[in-house]
């Protein structure tokens, strides 16, 4: 029958998923949704764990799932596993969940997982692994800040850590877990004050441990929570040896109807044995056996345990016999539980009644547990220092790599935030050097233009006042028969040399490798008898090697002075000296002729453009007057 429920189901996963619904609820359903619905379906529910188990094995198995379908499977095989219960297969699975595509993306779902392996863990009594699994998840909740989650791992880790006997560390994490609780948690905040009256109870702290006690049982809305901490204050006070007040509250727990049997035979048994120290004389034989009738229909073993100690110990001085079979008993049952504690006090019980021949063999066992009981002590506390340490080394390694990969992080923007502002800070020199040429170039071409409107002004200027007057006046020379033609020759003559000087002042340059020569014509086309030009060092210069722009403005500027000094200096010598030191020319132009009246120069016309036309090469030229006397001038400028 239950086979075919299980196939009966698996058809109608397979129609499920291959069936076409509606349109709009297809859209509806992400594939995640219906993994969900199929686990809730009527059909489903009415299996039981171990069909339900066979069922969710087989869907993993022979169906091809998504990654959120296949987590959902694992996990509720996990959970299955753990409920019937085999904790061992529950792991694997759990273990496998881990290995997810989604849940490695997510910091969520690894939190679930690693808290659920604590669980597994915790189950089996690995408490090492447990502390492990429940340090990560606690890792992963605080990414999330999952209040109730990250709260949840902490109480744990403080009952492990009360369980290795950490009870400062523990104390320290129940603190930790009491700051993210928020105060509709009642149920975790009383966990966590039973937790640290359990360290206080260890460290015989009995006042701190009743006070804490007490904090549990006032915030805790749960009655079956409320027994349990009333049942620990009662034990407290049973430890002070204040009997009375631990059965007033035991027996005040026992007026109300406690429906989980385990608890009731505890509160039974330990009210019994309380009466009992406080009165050896009291008649609690009636409740010491029905509490082990409980805990024998309970299948409760440890509470059998302290049934049977609590019986031998009752029957100690009135029957040795049975005094001796419980303690026998008790031995048995812890042997079976593996509870060292227990077994050594069952031995301790039995050797009393026992000859010494027959209790050699328990005094040995007895060194011997003693032995293993501080060995495994030993080890236990080691393998949890280990496991912290560990674990606290590979949060300050993992601390230390992200502070390392934050640093590399800001170290590359700044190597990024430098490349892009010197990228920025080059483009705009760039820029700027552009407009620089540019304006240069805009402005070089400005002068040009503004020279040969100068040029073109002078010349015809020239043309009118000079060279026409001369030629109107030569006309009303031939005209008149009086004028002698000697003189009539004498003016044409100067007027050839006018027009010569024009010409020579606005023609064309000759440029280049034969500069030299063109420039000593230049001198000797102003050289006469009159006026005598003399050259000194010319060819110290390597004219020819000059850049063009450079060749021109020097014929420029040299045509300028010697139309000047033809026409208004009256000059009868004049020196060009020249000079060349490293990259550096000098030229100077000296001559003896009247120079320029009261000791002032005007710049107008030729000598303006002198000027203006030597700054066009970076060069510099300075006029010294001295009227009467001549004038010089020096031009500077480099190669």
């Amino acid at each position: 029958m239950k086979q075919v429920k299980v196939a009966f189901l698996f058809f109608l996963l397979l129609a499920f998923l291959s069936c076409e619904k509606e349109v709009e609820k297809e859209k509806s359903l992400s594939k995640e949704s219906k993994i969900k619905v199929l686990l809730k379906t009527p059909n489903y529910k009415k299996l039981d764990n171990v069909e339900k188990l066979k069922f969710s094995k087989k869907i993993a198995k022979e169906m091809k799932l998504e990654v959120s379908d296949t987590y959902l499977i694992y996990n509720n095989i996990s959970y299955l596993y753990g409920k019937l219960p085999k904790i061992d297969s529950a792991i694997v699975f759990s273990k496998k969940m881990l290995n997810l595509p989604n849940v490695l993306e997510s910091d969520e779902l690894q939190g679930k997982v690693f808290f659920k392996l604590g669980n597994y863990f915790n189950r089996i009594n690995l408490k090492d692994s447990a502390y492990f699994y429940y340090s990560n998840s606690k890792k992963y909740f605080l990414k999330t800040k999952d209040s109730v989650y990250i709260s949840n791992a902490l109480i744990n880790l403080a009952i492990l850590e009360s369980d290795f006997g950490s009870y400062s560390s523990s104390d320290s994490t129940a603190v930790q877990a009491l700051k993210f609780l928020k105060s509709n948690n009642a149920s975790l905040k009383a966990k966590v004050f039973n937790c640290m009256a359990i360290n206080s109870k260890k460290q015989s702290l009995y006042k701190e441990a009743i006070s804490y006690y007490n904090k549990s049982i006032l915030i805790s809305k749960s009655k079956s929570s409320k027994i349990i901490y009333k049942n620990n204050v009662a034990n407290v006070f049973k430890e002070q040896k204040k009997y009375s007040k631990s059965i007033l509250i035991l027996e005040d727990l026992l007026k109300d109807t406690i429906t989980h049997q385990k608890t009731k035979a505890r509160i039974i048994d330990n009210l019994a044995h309380t009466k009992w120290l406080n009165d050896v004389s009291s008649a609690i034989l009636k409740e010491l056996l029905l509490a082990k009738s409980i805990r024998i229909t309970e299948k409760d073993n440890y509470g059998l345990i302290a049934s049977y100690s609590h019986l031998s110990e009752f029957f100690n001085k009135k029957d040795n016999t049975k005094s001796l079979f419980y303690a026998n008993e008790m031995y048995k049952i812890a042997k079976q539980e593996k509870s060292l504690q227990d077994l050594l006090e069952a031995i301790d019980k039995i050797v009393n009644f026992q000859s010494p021949q027959k209790s050699i063999k328990y005094y040995k066992e007895s060194i011997r547990l003693r032995d293993s009981l501080q060995e495994a002590e030993t080890k236990r506390q080691y393998k949890f220092a280990k496991i912290k340490y560990n674990y606290e080394e590979e949060e300050k390694q993992k601390q230390k790599f992200k502070t390392l990969a934050t640093e590399n992080k800001l170290v590359a923007e700044q190597e990024y935030s430098d490349k892009k502002n010197i990228f920025i800070l080059g483009i705009l020199l760039t820029s700027g050097l552009l407009i620089l040429i540019y304006r240069r170039k805009y402005q070089y071409k400005k002068r040009i233009l503004q020279e040969s409107y100068n040029t073109e002004t002078r010349i015809a200027k020239k043309l009118h006042d000079e060279l026409g007057n001369d030629i109107f006046n030569t006309l009303v020379k031939v005209q008149n028969p009086k004028i002698e033609t000697v003189e009539i020759i004498n003016d044409l003559d100067k007027i050839y040399l006018q027009t010569r000087a024009i010409s020579h002042e606005n023609d064309s340059i000759e440029t280049g490798a034969d500069f030299e020569n063109y420039f000593r014509e230049l001198v000797a086309g102003y050289n006469s008898n009159t006026s005598k030009i003399i050259l000194k060092d010319l060819s110290t210069l390597d004219l020819n090697n000059l850049k063009k722009e450079k060749q021109i403005v020097i014929y420029r500027v040299f045509n300028e002075l010697f139309v000047n000094m033809k026409k208004h200096s009256k000059a009868s010598i004049v020196v060009l000296a020249c000079k060349k030191t490293n990259h550096n020319i000098e030229m100077n132009y000296t001559d003896n002729g009247v120079g320029f009246k009261e000791n002032t120069i005007i710049f107008k016309n030729g000598l303006k453009n002198m000027e203006t036309r030597i700054k066009t090469i970076n060069g510099s030229i300075n006029f010294e007057n001295k009227p009467n006397k001549g004038l010089k001038v020096n031009i500077h400028f480099k190669n």
